[in-house]
Protein backbone atom coordinates (compact mmCIF):
# COMPACT_ATOMS: atom_id res chain seq x y z
CA UNK A 1 0.00 0.00 0.00
CA UNK A 2 0.89 3.74 -0.47
CA UNK A 3 -0.65 6.18 1.08
CA UNK A 4 -0.77 10.14 -0.22
CA UNK A 5 -1.31 12.83 2.84
CA UNK A 6 -4.09 14.91 1.61
CA UNK A 7 -4.08 17.49 4.60
CA UNK A 8 -6.02 17.94 7.69
CA UNK A 9 -7.25 14.10 8.02
CA UNK A 10 -7.44 13.47 4.24
CA UNK A 11 -5.19 10.59 2.52
CA UNK A 12 -5.35 8.34 -0.22
CA UNK A 13 -4.54 5.02 0.11
CA UNK A 14 -3.89 2.92 -3.07
CA UNK A 15 -2.87 -1.03 -3.30
CA UNK A 16 -3.72 -2.99 -6.63
CA UNK A 17 -6.05 -0.68 -8.26
CA UNK A 18 -8.04 0.67 -5.49
CA UNK A 19 -8.06 4.25 -4.70
CA UNK A 20 -9.80 5.19 -1.41
CA UNK A 21 -9.83 8.79 -0.33
CA UNK A 22 -10.44 9.25 3.62
CA UNK A 23 -11.89 12.58 4.66
CA UNK A 24 -11.04 14.64 1.97
CA UNK A 25 -11.39 18.38 2.59
CA UNK A 26 -10.61 20.85 0.24
CA UNK A 27 -13.44 23.69 0.41
CA UNK A 28 -12.05 27.35 -0.01
CA UNK A 29 -14.72 28.37 2.39
CA UNK A 30 -13.13 26.23 5.29
CA UNK A 31 -15.47 25.23 7.67
CA UNK A 32 -17.55 25.95 10.91
CA UNK A 33 -18.47 29.24 9.53
CA UNK A 34 -15.01 29.52 7.40
CA UNK A 35 -13.76 30.08 11.15
CA UNK A 36 -11.60 26.89 10.25
CA UNK A 37 -9.48 26.55 7.06
CA UNK A 38 -6.82 23.55 6.05
CA UNK A 39 -3.23 23.72 7.33
CA UNK A 40 -1.52 24.45 5.71
CA UNK A 41 -3.45 25.02 2.37
CA UNK A 42 -3.90 21.83 0.75
CA UNK A 43 -5.90 22.59 -2.68
CA UNK A 44 -3.01 21.50 -4.27
CA UNK A 45 -4.15 17.96 -3.48
CA UNK A 46 -7.71 18.19 -4.82
CA UNK A 47 -7.24 16.89 -7.99
CA UNK A 48 -6.03 13.52 -6.54
CA UNK A 49 -9.78 12.86 -5.30
CA UNK A 50 -10.50 12.60 -9.20
CA UNK A 51 -9.04 8.88 -9.75
CA UNK A 52 -10.82 7.49 -6.18
CA UNK A 53 -12.79 4.33 -6.56
CA UNK A 54 -13.61 4.18 -3.17
CA UNK A 55 -14.18 7.33 -0.26
CA UNK A 56 -14.72 7.18 3.13
CA UNK A 57 -16.32 9.76 5.30
CA UNK A 58 -15.76 9.44 9.32
CA UNK A 59 -18.57 11.52 10.66
CA UNK A 60 -20.11 15.13 10.15
CA UNK A 61 -17.94 17.59 11.31
CA UNK A 62 -17.78 19.85 7.89
CA UNK A 63 -13.88 19.28 8.61
CA UNK A 64 -14.23 15.73 7.05
CA UNK A 65 -17.68 15.92 5.67
CA UNK A 66 -17.27 18.50 2.66
CA UNK A 67 -20.48 18.30 0.86
CA UNK A 68 -18.87 20.21 -1.97
CA UNK A 69 -16.43 17.29 -2.57
CA UNK A 70 -19.15 14.57 -1.86
CA UNK A 71 -21.43 16.23 -4.50
CA UNK A 72 -18.86 16.75 -7.41
CA UNK A 73 -18.32 12.87 -7.11
CA UNK A 74 -18.17 10.77 -9.92
CA UNK A 75 -21.17 8.01 -9.49
CA UNK A 76 -19.02 5.15 -10.20
CA UNK A 77 -17.64 6.17 -6.63
CA UNK A 78 -18.47 4.17 -3.65
CA UNK A 79 -18.81 6.50 -0.78
CA UNK A 80 -18.36 4.73 2.84
CA UNK A 81 -20.18 6.35 5.86
CA UNK A 82 -21.08 5.40 9.32
CA UNK A 83 -24.27 3.87 9.79
CA UNK A 84 -25.72 6.67 12.89
CA UNK A 85 -29.00 6.28 14.43
CA UNK A 86 -29.27 9.79 14.92
CA UNK A 87 -31.99 11.12 12.83
CA UNK A 88 -30.15 14.50 11.31
CA UNK A 89 -27.37 12.34 10.39
CA UNK A 90 -29.56 10.38 8.40
CA UNK A 91 -31.57 13.30 6.91
CA UNK A 92 -28.14 14.86 5.86
CA UNK A 93 -26.65 12.24 3.65
CA UNK A 94 -29.97 12.09 2.76
CA UNK A 95 -28.78 15.68 0.77
CA UNK A 96 -25.77 14.64 -1.20
CA UNK A 97 -25.93 15.22 -4.64
CA UNK A 98 -22.87 12.57 -5.08
CA UNK A 99 -23.10 8.91 -5.36
CA UNK A 100 -25.55 6.93 -2.45
CA UNK A 101 -23.92 6.31 0.71
CA UNK A 102 -23.21 2.66 1.71
CA UNK A 103 -24.00 2.85 5.64
CA UNK A 104 -21.80 0.54 7.34
CA UNK A 105 -22.38 -0.57 11.08
CA UNK A 106 -19.95 -1.30 14.02
CA UNK A 107 -17.29 -3.70 13.06
CA UNK A 108 -18.72 -4.37 9.84
CA UNK A 109 -16.33 -5.36 7.38
CA UNK A 110 -16.37 -3.97 3.49
CA UNK A 111 -14.35 -5.61 0.47
CA UNK A 112 -12.84 -3.58 -1.98
CA UNK A 113 -10.85 -5.58 -4.05
CA UNK A 114 -7.61 -6.73 -1.88
CA UNK A 115 -8.35 -4.42 0.90
CA UNK A 116 -10.96 -5.69 3.87
CA UNK A 117 -12.15 -2.16 5.20
CA UNK A 118 -13.38 -2.51 8.98
CA UNK A 119 -15.38 0.07 10.71
CA UNK A 120 -15.31 0.58 13.97
CA UNK A 121 -17.59 3.28 15.50
CA UNK A 122 -17.25 5.90 18.44
CA UNK A 123 -17.80 3.89 21.98
CA UNK A 124 -19.96 6.09 23.55
CA UNK A 125 -23.07 7.81 22.16
CA UNK A 126 -22.19 11.08 23.06
CA UNK A 127 -20.30 11.06 20.17
CA UNK A 128 -20.84 10.49 16.56
CA UNK A 129 -17.04 9.25 14.90
CA UNK A 130 -15.58 6.46 13.43
CA UNK A 131 -12.33 4.48 12.26
CA UNK A 132 -11.17 2.36 9.80
CA UNK A 133 -8.80 -0.47 9.54
CA UNK A 134 -7.74 -1.19 6.55
CA UNK A 135 -6.26 -4.64 5.44
CA UNK A 136 -4.30 -5.40 2.43
CA UNK A 137 -4.94 -9.36 1.98
CA UNK A 138 -2.42 -10.15 -0.41
CA UNK A 139 0.31 -8.33 1.36
CA UNK A 140 -0.56 -8.48 5.06
CA UNK A 141 -0.30 -4.72 5.40
CA UNK A 142 -2.35 -2.70 8.02
CA UNK A 143 -3.58 0.49 8.21
CA UNK A 144 -5.63 2.00 11.32
CA UNK A 145 -6.95 5.54 10.28
CA UNK A 146 -8.07 6.96 13.65
CA UNK A 147 -8.48 10.56 12.63
CA UNK A 148 -10.43 11.87 15.21
CA UNK A 149 -12.04 8.93 16.43
CA UNK A 150 -11.26 8.60 20.93
CA UNK A 151 -11.30 4.48 20.74
CA UNK A 152 -10.82 3.32 23.71
CA UNK A 153 -8.82 1.10 25.38
CA UNK A 154 -11.18 -2.26 24.59
CA UNK A 155 -11.33 -1.73 21.13
CA UNK A 156 -7.97 -0.63 20.63
CA UNK A 157 -7.12 -4.38 22.44
CA UNK A 158 -9.68 -6.04 20.04
CA UNK A 159 -7.61 -4.23 17.13
CA UNK A 160 -4.43 -5.89 18.02
CA UNK A 161 -5.45 -8.67 18.98
CA UNK A 162 -7.42 -9.20 14.98
CA UNK A 163 -4.04 -7.61 13.46
CA UNK A 164 -1.03 -8.47 15.98
CA UNK A 165 1.57 -6.53 13.01
CA UNK A 166 0.18 -3.27 12.40
CA UNK A 167 2.25 -0.91 9.82
CA UNK A 168 0.35 2.58 10.33
CA UNK A 169 -1.43 4.27 12.96
CA UNK A 170 -2.96 7.68 12.00
CA UNK A 171 -4.35 10.12 14.95
CA UNK A 172 -4.96 12.64 15.83
CA UNK A 173 -2.71 14.67 18.09
CA UNK A 174 -4.02 18.56 18.56
CA UNK A 175 -6.69 19.95 20.74
CA UNK A 176 -9.53 21.46 18.22
CA UNK A 177 -12.28 23.02 20.70
CA UNK A 178 -13.23 26.31 22.18
CA UNK A 179 -12.26 25.97 25.80
CA UNK A 180 -10.50 27.61 27.58
CA UNK A 181 -10.07 30.53 25.23
CA UNK A 182 -13.23 30.97 24.42
CA UNK A 183 -13.97 31.44 27.96
CA UNK A 184 -13.28 34.77 30.72
CA UNK A 185 -11.54 33.29 32.91
CA UNK A 186 -8.76 34.70 34.35
CA UNK A 187 -5.49 35.02 32.51
CA UNK A 188 -3.61 32.66 34.57
CA UNK A 189 -6.44 29.90 34.86
CA UNK A 190 -7.12 30.33 30.84
CA UNK A 191 -3.36 29.30 30.36
CA UNK A 192 -3.04 27.05 32.59
CA UNK A 193 -6.15 25.14 31.55
CA UNK A 194 -4.83 24.87 28.02
CA UNK A 195 -1.20 23.47 28.72
CA UNK A 196 -3.23 20.75 30.66
CA UNK A 197 -5.34 20.03 27.40
CA UNK A 198 -2.36 20.67 25.33
CA UNK A 199 -0.54 17.85 27.09
CA UNK A 200 -3.30 15.08 27.14
CA UNK A 201 -3.96 15.77 23.88
CA UNK A 202 -0.10 14.42 22.92
CA UNK A 203 -0.70 11.52 26.08
CA UNK A 204 -3.87 10.41 23.90
CA UNK A 205 -2.28 10.42 20.90
CA UNK A 206 1.08 8.79 22.44
CA UNK A 207 -1.22 6.13 24.19
CA UNK A 208 -2.88 4.66 20.74
CA UNK A 209 1.02 4.43 19.65
CA UNK A 210 1.79 2.58 22.36
CA UNK A 211 -0.90 0.17 22.13
CA UNK A 212 -0.90 -0.53 18.81
CA UNK A 213 2.72 0.03 18.21
CA UNK A 214 2.44 0.80 14.78
CA UNK A 215 6.36 0.72 12.27
CA UNK A 216 5.47 4.14 11.15
CA UNK A 217 3.20 6.33 14.01
CA UNK A 218 1.42 9.45 12.09
CA UNK A 219 0.73 12.54 13.58
CA UNK A 220 -2.83 13.51 11.94
CA UNK A 221 -5.56 15.60 12.05
CA UNK A 222 -3.52 19.03 12.95
CA UNK A 223 -4.50 21.96 14.11
CA UNK A 224 -6.50 24.65 11.80
CA UNK A 225 -5.68 28.08 10.43
CA UNK A 226 -8.14 30.50 11.99
CA UNK A 227 -7.64 32.95 9.15
CA UNK A 228 -10.46 35.47 9.93
CA UNK A 229 -8.59 38.70 11.49
CA UNK A 230 -11.24 38.26 14.82
CA UNK A 231 -10.12 34.81 15.28
CA UNK A 232 -6.44 34.85 14.35
CA UNK A 233 -4.88 35.77 17.43
CA UNK A 234 -6.32 32.16 19.19
CA UNK A 235 -3.83 30.69 17.32
CA UNK A 236 -0.94 32.00 18.91
CA UNK A 237 -2.52 33.06 22.10
CA UNK A 238 -0.77 31.32 25.31
CA UNK A 239 -4.46 29.92 25.74
CA UNK A 240 -4.16 28.17 22.71
CA UNK A 241 -4.91 24.26 22.60
CA UNK A 242 -3.67 23.97 18.77
CA UNK A 243 -0.51 21.59 19.34
CA UNK A 244 1.65 22.01 16.21
CA UNK A 245 4.01 19.00 14.61
CA UNK A 246 7.05 20.42 16.43
CA UNK A 247 5.66 20.84 19.41
CA UNK A 248 4.36 16.89 19.65
CA UNK A 249 7.82 15.58 18.29
CA UNK A 250 9.68 17.26 20.99
CA UNK A 251 7.56 16.25 23.76
CA UNK A 252 8.08 12.98 22.46
CA UNK A 253 11.53 12.93 22.40
CA UNK A 254 11.31 13.60 26.44
CA UNK A 255 8.83 11.44 26.99
CA UNK A 256 8.73 8.74 24.68
CA UNK A 257 11.95 8.82 22.55
CA UNK A 258 11.64 5.74 20.67
CA UNK A 259 7.92 6.74 19.81
CA UNK A 260 9.76 9.98 18.21
CA UNK A 261 11.90 7.89 16.23
CA UNK A 262 9.25 5.78 14.63
CA UNK A 263 6.62 9.15 14.42
CA UNK A 264 6.03 11.18 10.96
CA UNK A 265 4.01 14.68 10.69
CA UNK A 266 3.83 14.32 6.88
CA UNK A 267 2.33 17.59 4.66
CA UNK A 268 -0.05 17.88 1.93
CA UNK A 269 1.59 16.10 -0.87
CA UNK A 270 3.84 13.62 1.07
CA UNK A 271 3.89 9.96 0.34
CA UNK A 272 4.67 7.19 2.68
CA UNK A 273 5.35 3.74 1.66
CA UNK A 274 3.75 1.29 4.38
CA UNK A 275 5.93 -1.43 3.08
CA UNK A 276 9.28 0.09 4.00
CA UNK A 277 7.86 2.90 6.01
CA UNK A 278 9.96 5.55 3.75
CA UNK A 279 7.76 8.75 3.53
CA UNK A 280 8.80 10.56 0.51
CA UNK A 281 8.29 14.65 1.03
CA UNK A 282 7.04 16.70 -1.58
CA UNK A 283 9.30 19.77 -1.94
CA UNK A 284 6.93 22.16 -3.81
CA UNK A 285 4.53 22.85 -0.36
CA UNK A 286 7.55 23.28 2.00
CA UNK A 287 8.90 25.94 -0.27
CA UNK A 288 6.18 28.40 1.11
CA UNK A 289 5.06 26.49 3.76
CA UNK A 290 7.28 25.96 7.79
CA UNK A 291 5.23 24.89 10.81
CA UNK A 292 8.19 26.90 12.76
CA UNK A 293 7.42 30.11 10.71
CA UNK A 294 3.93 30.33 10.78
CA UNK A 295 2.63 33.74 11.50
CA UNK A 296 3.81 35.01 7.53
CA UNK A 297 2.31 32.40 6.06
CA UNK A 298 -0.81 32.67 7.99
CA UNK A 299 -1.39 36.59 7.10
CA UNK A 300 -0.52 35.71 3.44
CA UNK A 301 -2.98 32.75 3.27
CA UNK A 302 -5.81 35.16 5.22
CA UNK A 303 -5.38 37.57 2.44
CA UNK A 304 -6.17 35.33 -0.25
CA UNK A 305 -9.03 33.78 1.72
CA UNK A 306 -10.59 36.78 2.85
CA UNK A 307 -13.39 36.52 0.01
CA UNK A 308 -14.50 33.25 0.95
CA UNK A 309 -14.28 34.23 4.81
CA UNK A 310 -16.74 37.43 4.10
CA UNK A 311 -19.16 35.63 1.52
CA UNK A 312 -19.64 33.06 4.07
CA UNK A 313 -20.01 36.26 6.94
CA UNK A 314 -22.03 38.10 4.23
CA UNK A 315 -24.36 35.37 3.68
CA UNK A 316 -25.88 35.40 7.31
CA UNK A 317 -26.82 38.71 7.41
CA UNK A 318 -28.77 40.85 10.50
CA UNK A 319 -31.99 39.37 10.92
CA UNK A 320 -35.03 41.95 9.76
CA UNK A 321 -37.50 40.63 12.92
CA UNK A 322 -37.36 39.76 16.47
CA UNK A 323 -35.28 36.63 17.33
CA UNK A 324 -36.89 35.52 20.60
CA UNK A 325 -40.25 33.86 19.89
CA UNK A 326 -38.28 31.22 17.77
CA UNK A 327 -35.23 31.02 20.54
CA UNK A 328 -38.25 30.30 22.71
CA UNK A 329 -39.91 27.66 20.51
CA UNK A 330 -35.78 25.87 20.13
CA UNK A 331 -35.56 25.28 23.63
CA UNK A 332 -39.49 24.19 24.34
CA UNK A 333 -39.14 21.46 21.83
CA UNK A 334 -35.95 20.44 23.32
CA UNK A 335 -37.64 20.50 26.99
CA UNK A 336 -40.16 18.38 25.40
CA UNK A 337 -38.23 16.17 23.72
CA UNK A 338 -35.51 15.41 26.68
CA UNK A 339 -37.16 16.43 29.74
CA UNK A 340 -34.74 14.15 32.05
CA UNK A 341 -31.37 15.53 30.71
CA UNK A 342 -32.65 18.84 30.54
CA UNK A 343 -33.59 18.86 34.27
CA UNK A 344 -30.77 17.08 34.55
CA UNK A 345 -28.50 20.00 33.51
CA UNK A 346 -29.82 21.96 36.86
CA UNK A 347 -29.23 25.46 35.73
CA UNK A 348 -29.51 28.83 34.23
CA UNK A 349 -28.29 29.41 30.96
CA UNK A 350 -28.60 32.26 29.62
CA UNK A 351 -28.24 33.90 25.87
CA UNK A 352 -26.58 37.21 25.11
CA UNK A 353 -27.80 37.83 21.59
CA UNK A 354 -25.98 40.82 19.68
CA UNK A 355 -26.93 42.88 17.47
CA UNK A 356 -30.69 43.36 15.44
CA UNK A 357 -33.46 40.91 16.67
CA UNK A 358 -31.62 40.13 19.84
CA UNK A 359 -31.49 40.15 23.41
CA UNK A 360 -30.62 38.92 26.54
CA UNK A 361 -32.57 35.34 27.20
CA UNK A 362 -32.42 33.04 29.79
CA UNK A 363 -32.90 29.49 29.65
CA UNK A 364 -33.55 27.53 32.80
CA UNK A 365 -33.30 24.21 32.75
CA UNK A 366 -34.58 23.80 36.73
CA UNK A 367 -38.22 25.12 35.36
CA UNK A 368 -38.34 24.31 32.37
CA UNK A 369 -38.64 27.80 31.10
CA UNK A 370 -37.54 30.15 29.13
CA UNK A 371 -38.04 34.12 29.54
CA UNK A 372 -36.23 37.75 28.76
CA UNK A 373 -34.24 38.96 30.78
CA UNK A 374 -32.40 42.17 31.09
CA UNK A 375 -28.85 41.64 30.94
CA UNK A 376 -25.88 39.70 32.49
CA UNK A 377 -25.85 42.41 35.67
CA UNK A 378 -29.33 41.95 36.56
CA UNK A 379 -30.28 38.63 35.84
CA UNK A 380 -29.07 35.65 37.70
CA UNK A 381 -27.45 32.68 35.81
CA UNK A 382 -24.96 29.64 35.68
CA UNK A 383 -23.57 29.93 32.44
CA UNK A 384 -23.63 32.50 29.27
CA UNK A 385 -22.49 32.55 25.58
CA UNK A 386 -22.29 35.53 23.58
CA UNK A 387 -23.20 36.07 19.84
CA UNK A 388 -24.20 37.79 16.76
CA UNK A 389 -28.03 37.40 16.00
CA UNK A 390 -26.80 36.94 12.39
CA UNK A 391 -25.84 33.44 13.13
CA UNK A 392 -29.00 32.42 15.33
CA UNK A 393 -31.45 32.00 12.93
CA UNK A 394 -29.19 28.73 11.17
CA UNK A 395 -29.12 27.20 14.67
CA UNK A 396 -32.52 27.67 15.44
CA UNK A 397 -33.44 26.62 11.75
CA UNK A 398 -31.99 22.98 12.15
CA UNK A 399 -29.02 24.17 9.84
CA UNK A 400 -26.22 24.32 12.54
CA UNK A 401 -26.33 22.35 15.79
CA UNK A 402 -24.93 24.85 18.60
CA UNK A 403 -21.84 22.38 18.30
CA UNK A 404 -21.21 23.19 14.91
CA UNK A 405 -21.66 26.83 15.87
CA UNK A 406 -19.43 26.76 18.77
CA UNK A 407 -16.43 24.90 16.80
CA UNK A 408 -16.59 28.35 14.35
CA UNK A 409 -15.10 30.41 17.33
CA UNK A 410 -17.40 33.50 16.70
CA UNK A 411 -18.46 33.56 20.39
CA UNK A 412 -17.69 34.01 24.17
CA UNK A 413 -18.49 32.44 27.05
CA UNK A 414 -18.84 32.54 30.63
CA UNK A 415 -19.05 29.72 33.77
CA UNK A 416 -17.95 29.87 37.43
CA UNK A 417 -14.25 28.72 36.68
CA UNK A 418 -12.46 26.01 34.76
CA UNK A 419 -14.21 23.46 37.04
CA UNK A 420 -17.72 23.99 36.53
CA UNK A 421 -17.95 22.25 33.10
CA UNK A 422 -21.91 20.85 32.93
CA UNK A 423 -21.77 18.02 30.47
CA UNK A 424 -25.83 17.93 31.04
CA UNK A 425 -25.73 21.07 29.13
CA UNK A 426 -23.28 20.79 26.56
CA UNK A 427 -24.99 17.53 25.45
CA UNK A 428 -28.46 19.49 24.88
CA UNK A 429 -26.44 22.07 23.19
CA UNK A 430 -24.55 19.13 21.32
CA UNK A 431 -27.84 17.41 19.85
CA UNK A 432 -29.65 20.91 19.15
CA UNK A 433 -31.99 18.98 16.90
CA UNK A 434 -35.46 17.64 18.83
CA UNK A 435 -35.25 14.24 16.88
CA UNK A 436 -31.33 13.87 18.21
CA UNK A 437 -32.07 14.67 21.73
CA UNK A 438 -34.88 11.66 22.24
CA UNK A 439 -32.70 9.21 20.17
CA UNK A 440 -29.85 10.40 22.42
CA UNK A 441 -31.81 10.23 25.93
CA UNK A 442 -32.99 6.78 24.76
CA UNK A 443 -29.81 5.61 23.98
CA UNK A 444 -28.28 6.82 27.00
CA UNK A 445 -30.74 5.47 29.14
CA UNK A 446 -30.33 2.28 27.86
CA UNK A 447 -26.67 2.26 28.39
CA UNK A 448 -25.13 3.24 24.99
CA UNK A 449 -23.80 0.28 22.86
CA UNK A 450 -22.47 -1.20 25.95
CA UNK A 451 -23.20 -1.41 29.16
CA UNK A 452 -21.57 0.45 32.28
CA UNK A 453 -20.36 -1.76 34.90
CA UNK A 454 -17.61 -1.62 37.94
CA UNK A 455 -14.06 -2.40 39.10
CA UNK A 456 -12.29 -3.08 41.56
CA UNK A 457 -9.95 -0.91 42.93
CA UNK A 458 -7.28 -1.91 46.25
CA UNK A 459 -5.50 0.99 47.42
CA UNK A 460 -3.30 1.61 50.45
CA UNK A 461 -6.53 3.86 51.83
CA UNK A 462 -9.46 1.32 51.16
CA UNK A 463 -10.77 -0.95 48.07
CA UNK A 464 -13.69 0.67 46.21
CA UNK A 465 -15.93 -0.56 43.72
CA UNK A 466 -15.52 2.12 40.85
CA UNK A 467 -18.15 2.90 37.76
CA UNK A 468 -15.92 2.04 34.36
CA UNK A 469 -17.28 4.89 32.85
CA UNK A 470 -16.58 8.45 32.68
CA UNK A 471 -19.65 10.63 33.02
CA UNK A 472 -17.76 13.45 31.23
CA UNK A 473 -18.20 11.67 27.46
CA UNK A 474 -18.39 8.06 28.30
CA UNK A 475 -14.97 6.54 27.76
CA UNK A 476 -14.07 3.44 29.61
CA UNK A 477 -12.51 3.33 32.96
CA UNK A 478 -10.03 0.31 34.44
CA UNK A 479 -7.61 -0.18 37.37
CA UNK A 480 -4.65 1.39 35.50
CA UNK A 481 -6.34 4.83 35.26
CA UNK A 482 -5.81 5.26 39.40
CA UNK A 483 -3.36 7.90 40.35
CA UNK A 484 -1.68 7.13 43.61
CA UNK A 485 0.28 10.51 43.74
CA UNK A 486 -3.12 12.60 43.14
CA UNK A 487 -4.86 9.86 44.84
CA UNK A 488 -7.62 9.87 42.04
CA UNK A 489 -8.83 8.31 38.74
CA UNK A 490 -7.50 9.85 36.30
CA UNK A 491 -9.74 9.49 32.50
CA UNK A 492 -7.33 9.02 29.88
CA UNK A 493 -9.40 10.37 27.23
CA UNK A 494 -9.45 13.92 28.06
CA UNK A 495 -7.66 13.97 31.79
CA UNK A 496 -10.46 14.29 34.12
CA UNK A 497 -9.94 13.45 37.70
CA UNK A 498 -12.19 11.76 40.28
CA UNK A 499 -11.08 11.76 43.67
CA UNK A 500 -11.27 9.39 46.45
CA UNK A 501 -13.15 8.33 47.73
CA UNK A 502 -16.60 10.45 47.16
CA UNK A 503 -15.52 10.54 42.82
CA UNK A 504 -15.42 14.72 43.07
CA UNK A 505 -14.38 15.58 40.02
CA UNK A 506 -11.42 18.52 39.56
CA UNK A 507 -12.72 19.08 36.07
CA UNK A 508 -15.96 19.94 35.68
CA UNK A 509 -19.90 19.65 37.46
CA UNK A 510 -19.62 15.37 37.37
CA UNK A 511 -19.05 12.86 40.25
CA UNK A 512 -17.66 9.30 39.47
CA UNK A 513 -19.66 6.45 41.00
CA UNK A 514 -17.39 4.99 44.19
CA UNK A 515 -18.59 2.67 46.65
CA UNK A 516 -16.07 2.06 49.76
CA UNK A 517 -16.36 -2.08 49.67
CA UNK A 518 -13.27 -3.22 51.94
CA UNK A 519 -11.23 -2.21 54.39
CA UNK A 520 -7.47 -1.03 53.19
CA UNK A 521 -5.05 -3.15 51.66
CA UNK A 522 -2.14 -4.46 53.17
CA UNK A 523 0.92 -2.13 51.43
CA UNK A 524 2.19 -4.75 50.29
CA UNK A 525 -0.37 -6.14 48.28
CA UNK A 526 -1.97 -5.76 44.63
CA UNK A 527 -2.82 -2.43 44.20
CA UNK A 528 -5.85 -3.05 41.75
CA UNK A 529 -7.53 -5.64 41.07
CA UNK A 530 -9.93 -6.22 37.67
CA UNK A 531 -13.72 -7.14 38.65
CA UNK A 532 -15.25 -8.21 35.59
CA UNK A 533 -14.00 -10.17 32.44
CA UNK A 534 -12.87 -7.41 29.57
CA UNK A 535 -15.66 -6.03 27.07
CA UNK A 536 -13.08 -6.79 24.20
CA UNK A 537 -14.02 -9.71 22.68
CA UNK A 538 -13.92 -9.32 19.09
CA UNK A 539 -17.44 -9.26 17.47
CA UNK A 540 -17.95 -11.19 14.23
CA UNK A 541 -17.78 -8.99 11.40
CA UNK A 542 -20.35 -9.18 9.06
CA UNK A 543 -18.47 -8.61 5.56
CA UNK A 544 -20.20 -7.13 2.55
CA UNK A 545 -18.89 -7.14 -1.05
CA UNK A 546 -18.48 -4.12 -2.93
CA UNK A 547 -20.84 -4.45 -6.06
CA UNK A 548 -19.11 -3.24 -9.26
Amino acid sequence: MKITFLGHAGALVEADGVKLVCDPWFSEKGAFLSGWHQLPDNSSCAPLVDGATHVYVSHDHQDHFDTEVLDALDPSVTLLMPDYPLPTWKRLVRTLRGPAPVLLGDQEVFRAGPLRLRLIHSPTPRHQDSALVIEDTVTGQVVVNLNDCQVDRDQLRTVRRLHPRIDVVLAQFSGATWFPFAYSFPAAEQVAAARRKKANSMRRWARYMQALAPRSAVAFAGPPALLDPELAPHFFAESSVFTTPPELLAWLRREHPDLALRTVAPLPGDELDVATGRLTADPEIRQGFDWEDLAPYLADYGRRRAPAIAGVVAGHPEPRHGLYDAFATHFEALFAAGESLCRAVDAVAAFDVRGAGGGFWLVDFRSLEVREGTGPETDAHDYRFTLSSRYLPEILGGGMSWEEFFFSFRFTAWRPGVGAYNEELMSVLRCSDPDDLAAYVRRTAQGGERPAGTFTLRTPDGTYRVSDVCPHLGARLGPGDYDPELGAVVCPQHGWRFALPDGACANGRARLGIQPSAPAAHADGPTDIPAHAPTDAPRRPRERQAHQ
